[in-house]
């Protein structure tokens, strides 16, 4: 249709960029709602999602905008600082073309209704405004309204939570409604893995495709290609009457692409291969030995994994042990964009400051602690801390005490693994070690007392701990408190609970298959051990190992249960 074009990278007029063909196709066709899924490494956020919130930006001058995130940590820590990255590459400028936390200079035009609140926001020169939204309290929000909403890393966002802030979309069509993108929505995620507690609900938008639709915005988007192709050449040649026919034949193709990408959506899958050519040979060979063939698969290749529930050590963990509505937001709102957040119990919700605290522990190249209360009927399990090696016990010591500073009731009731009772007489035992350093930090007393729960613990069976947690998490006895994990503040808790594998053993003294506890995830690499290791259960086992509450469970007058029998190696 044209001839070859050339280019050269010395014009004034000419950027050059490089994009993944992914990328390119999703900037051709241009959807209302985008639910793309790519391996590690393939930019979602600060190439797709960044270059997509400026054409929508543009398309749509003093529209409202959100940017969705599970928790505001993670969104003024992680998502939104990688965003503005992705704007820096492409151009833009802090203070010239966008402001965060703050109102805008006068020369920005202001968006189509008044700010009432500037804090966690982002206002573009254009009049546009994006709100920044935490899915752990989204009801917030849902009363405002918005054109286009964004949302990052969207297997943490728990779709019952967003479909609080749907109803959200809409307002002003008369002013937006000529926008393909108004009231889209654009989702990005590596593949979720449900054997983790991830949400695969994005997966469910490919019935919502409409492949022929998509393939025709494309082939417009391409033939429009062409014809600016033809058009930059006849402006080189200085053909006046070929630019005018050029153009209004580039006009005629606009309304039919814009035509065809009505109420499209489009999905897509891709690994981190597509980005090879950046990432280079070395990373995909790099990352299959830290991960794992597991984790590499789901995390690079995106190729679904799913465990099954036969296979899962905590039969009776559900949806329901895990509380969404821990965090107390308002305490993030001193915090801006890019500032360091401190990160503090005061934003824990369901905590007693004039309570003790408890704490599991496991000791070992990583140390995991998990911390929380009885309130009432429930046993709250608010927050868990780990060190890897080098680090050790006197750096979770101080992380705990700059989390816990203003808990009034300095007492902390240290539950922990037996072999934290090693070498006690010689007062270097790991229970003692981590005590002194939360009394004593650098020589000064901080107020704090730590009581060592476990002295003379007895060696707890993975069978023990198998019926026990069964009853535990089924609530069998009334006399047990509920159990209650936060979501966000025990991500790595909940995913090594529900990683936890069983195996079966012949017990060489029975002679009879016993079941185990899977441990052999304690042999990844070290950077891993947090997500995908049994480290984090074995401290949870300690903390919730009472006394009283296992006598209850062993009381065969009140309908003890014992774990299945099991037939084969």
């Amino acid at each position: 249709m044209s001839r070859k074009t050339h280019v050269s990278h010395k014009d004034i007029d000419v950027e050059g960029r490089f994009a993944t063909w992914i990328k390119m196709a999703i900037d051709l066709i241009s959807p209302k709602d985008l639910m793309f899924v790519g391996g590690r490494g393939t930019s979602k956020t600060s190439d797709i999602i960044a270059e997509r919130s400026m054409d929508i930006i543009y398309d749509m001058p003093g529209s409202y905008q959100v940017f969705v995130a599970d928790t505001y940590v993670n969104a003024l820590k992680n998502v939104v600082p990688t965003l503005l990255e992705g704007w820096e590459r492409k151009g833009w400028r802090e203070g010239t073309h966008y402001v965060t936390d703050a109102r805008p200079p006068a020369h920005f035009e202001l968006p189509y209704k008044p700010v009432q609140n500037y804090k966690h926001t982002i206002s573009v020169f254009n009049g546009c405004f994006f709100n920044l939204v935490s899915m752990d309290q989204p009801t917030g929000s849902a009363g405002n309204s918005y054109q286009h909403i964004f949302g990052d890393e969207v297997r943490y966002t728990d779709p019952d939570k967003l479909k609080k802030l749907t109803p959200a979309l809409r307002g002003e069509y008369t002013r937006f409604g000529h926008s393909v993108y108004y009231r889209g929505r654009t989702f990005t995620t590596d593949m979720p893995n449900v054997a983790e507690g991830d949400y695969d609900w994005i997966l469910e938008e490919e019935k919502n495709m409409d492949r022929e639709q998509i393939e025709t915005a494309l082939q417009a988007a391409l033939v429009m290609n062409e014809i600016k192709k033809e058009l930059y050449n006849a402006i080189k040649d200085n053909n006046r009457q070929k630019v005018q026919a050029l153009k209004r034949n580039l006009i005629r193709w606009t309304e039919r692409w814009v035509r065809c990408r009505r109420d499209s959506t489009f999905f897509f899958i891709v690994s981190s291969y597509v980005n090879v050519d950046v990432l280079t040979d070395g990373f995909f060979t790099d990352s299959l030995k830290a991960l794992g063939i597991e984790e590499f698969k789901a995390s690079i290749l995106s190729l679904k994994a799913e465990l099954k529930k036969g296979e899962k050590f905590y039969v009776n963990l559900q949806d329901h042990h895990f509380y969404h509505d821990g965090v107390i937001s308002e305490y993030y709102n001193k915090f801006a964009i890019g500032e360091k957040i401190e990160e503090s119990s005061l934003a824990l919700r369901y905590i007693d400051h004039n309570a003790p605290l408890d704490a599991g522990m496991d000791f070992g190249n990583m140390c995991s602690m998990v911390l929380g209360q009885e309130l009432g009927r429930d046993y709250y399990v608010f927050k868990n801390m780990y060190t890897l090696a080098p680090e050790s016990s006197k750096e979770l010591a101080i992380e705990f005490l700059d989390f816990f500073k203003h808990h009034k009731t300095k007492i902390l009731n240290l539950y922990y693994d037996r072999s934290g009772n090693q070498y006690q007489k010689l007062k270097k035992d790991w229970a003692t070690e981590i005590q002194d350093h939360i009394e004593k930090m650098n020589g000064e007393a901080t107020g704090w007392k730590v009581n060592l729960m476990n002295r003379n613990q007895a060696t707890i069976f993975h069978s023990e701990e198998f019926n026990y947690a069964k009853k535990l998490m089924g609530e069998y006895y009334d006399q047990i408190p509920r159990l209650k994990i936060c979501r966000y503040q025990c991500r790595e808790l909940k995913s090594s609970l529900e990683l936890a594998k069983t195996k079966v053993k012949k017990n060489t003294r029975t002679g009879s298959n016993e079941i185990l506890k899977d441990k052999s995830s304690e042999d990844l690499p070290l950077k891993k051990l947090p997500m995908f290791s049994t480290n984090f259960s074995d401290a949870f086992k300690y903390l919730m190992w009472r006394k009283k509450w296992v006598k209850i469970t062993n009381d065969r007058k009140r309908g003890t249960m014992t774990a299945p029998s099991v037939v084969g190696d």
